[in-house]
C-alpha cells in the first residue's frame, strides 16, 4: 500500500519548510504527499471556500503555489492540496488518522515560540494518531553552498510544467475559465469539525475554486527537475526499555530506506534525584561499568526489532546527563531523531523529556505514538 503523508501550511516561513522537508520524505518513500491549509474563519456558509474576498484568494494561491513548489523539485511524486474550515490543531489530530505521518513545522528554542505558532505543532504532537514530523526553519546557506539545480530555473517564458487535470470544474464567472482544472474529491478530515476543501494545482491556477484536486507528477524529463536528496545518514532514537520499541523500529525502517545508521540513546544519571535519601548508597561508583551494563541490557531489548532490519547498522549507548540531557549531546549532529510519545497525565501535553527535545534540537524530530 501506498504510504500517505500529511503536511499542515499556514504561510508561515517555517511551515514552508515543513512542507518542503514533507516532499523531500515523500519522495524517497514512494509516498503520496497532501498539503493541508485550515482557516479558522472559514464557515459552514461557505462550503466550496473563499470565491471573492481578495485575502483568501491570495492565500489559496499561495496555497497552490507551495504545492508547485515541491512538485517542481521532485516531478514524480503525487501532490494533493487541501483546505479545511475549524480550529487548526483539531484539524490536523483528525486528519491524522488516516496518514502514515504527519509534518509541521516547528519554532527554535523559547518560550516565545511556544506561544506562538510552536503551540499548535505541540498541541498536534501530543494527540495525533500517527507519527508527527517537527521540521526547525534552517538559516539561508551561504551561495557556495547551496543545491545545484539541474536544468534552467522556471521563468515567465519557461514556466514550471505541470500535468492536466481531465476534470474541468465549474469556476465563478469573474475567472477565466481557460486557465485552471480541478476535480473534486472526499477530504478525509472530520466532517464535524472541519469543512475540507482542497485545491488543484495548474497553469494559471484559480484560488477561487477552492475544490479537491491531485497533482499528477509532470515529464520525468523535465529540465526543471532537482537531484533527490539523500536520506538521514544518522539517525539517533531515544530509548528507555521495552516501551521505546516503537520509535525504535520506526528508526530503524527509516534508515533501511535512506541507508542511514541508528544510534539508540538511554541517558541517564549517575546520582539520581533520590540519592539525597538518607541512608542511600549508589550501588557501583564506576560510571563506565554502569554504562556498560545499561548497554548490554538494552542491546538485549533491542535485538528482536534490529533482526527485522539487520542490514541496518545499531548502535547502543548510554550517556550520562539525563533523559534530556544524554539525548540532545547524540542529536547534535544527528539528521533525525526519533522519539517515543508516551501518553501523558494531562492529556492533550508532551512530557519534559519530549518537549526538551523539540525546542532544542537542531535536527527535525519525529515523534511516534507508543502505549
Amino acid at each position: 500500500m501506498t504510504q500517505q503523508i500529511l503536511t499542515g501550511y499556514d504561510g508561515s516561513p517555517r511551515s514552508r519548510t515543513a512542507v518542503h522537508w514533507a516532499g523531500a520524505e515523500a519522495a524517497r518513500h514512494g509516498a503520496e504527499l497532501t498539503v493541508l491549509r485550515v482557516w479558522p474563519w472559514l464557515g459552514p456558509s461557505e462550503p466550496d471556500g473563499p470565491t471573492t474576498d481578495p485575502v483568501r484568494r491570495a492565500e489559496h494561491g499561495d496555497l497552490e503555489a507551495v504545492a508547485r513548489e515541491v512538485l517542481a523539485a521532485h516531478p514524480d511524486l503525487t501532490v494533493a492540496t487541501q483546505a479545511a474550515a475549524g480550529d487548526t490543531a483539531d484539524a490536523l489530530v483528525d486528519a491524522s488518522a488516516e496518514y502514515d505521518l504527519l509534518v509541521l513545522g516547528s519554532d527554535g528554542p523559547g518560550a516565545l515560540a511556544d506561544l506562538l505558532g510552536g503551540s499548535v505543532a505541540l498541541s498536534v504532537a501530543a494527540r495525533a494518531s500517527c507519527p508527527v514530523a517537527l521540521v526547525r526553519e534552517q538559516p539561508d546557506a551561504p551561495e557556495d553552498e547551496l543545491p545545484l539545480i539541474q536544468g534552467e530555473l522556471p521563468t515567465p517564458e519557461n514556466p514550471l510544467p505541470t500535468a492536466t487535470n481531465p476534470f474541468p470544474a465549474t469556476v465563478p464567472e469573474d475567472e477565466p475559465s481557460a486557465t485552471s482544472a480541478t476535480a473534486t474529491a472526499t477530504a478525509p478530515t472530520n466532517p464535524s469539525a472541519t469543512t475540507a476543501v482542497a485545491t488543484a494545482v495548474a497553469p494559471g491556477p484559480s484560488p477561487a475554486a477552492a475544490l479537491e484536486g491531485e497533482l499528477s507528477a509532470p515529464d520525468p524529463h523535465s529540465t526543471t527537475a532537482v537531484a533527490p536528496s539523500p536520506g538521514p545518514a544518522e539517525i539517533v532514537v531515544g530509548v528507555a526499555g521495552e516501551s521505546s520499541l516503537p520509535a525504535v523500529e520506526f528508526a530503524l525502517a527509516e534508515a533501511a530506506r535512506s541507508g542511514g545508521r541508528v544510534r539508540a540513546v538511554h541517558g541517564w544519571e549517575l546520582m539520581p534525584f533520590w540519592s539525597a535519601t538518607p541512608g542511600w548508597l549508589p550501588p557501583d561508583t564506576d560510571a563506565d561499568d554502569q554504562a556498560s551494563r545499561i548497554e548490554a541490557d538494552l542491546a538485549r531489548t533491542l535485538a528482536p526489532a534490529h533482526a527485522a532490519h539487520p542490514e541496518v547498522e545499531l548502535l547502543v549507548e548510554a550517556r550520562l546527563g539525563g533523559a534530556a540531557g544524554g539525548l540532545l549531546s547524540a542529536a547534535e549532529h544527528a539528521d533525525l531523531v526519533v522519539l517515543g510519545r508516551h501518553p501523558h497525565l494531562l492529556g492533550h501535553s508532551l512530557g519534559p523529556v519530549a518537549h526538551a527535545t523539540i525546542r532544542n534540537s537542531p535536527a527535525p524530530v519525529i515523534l511516534v505514538p507508543q502505549p
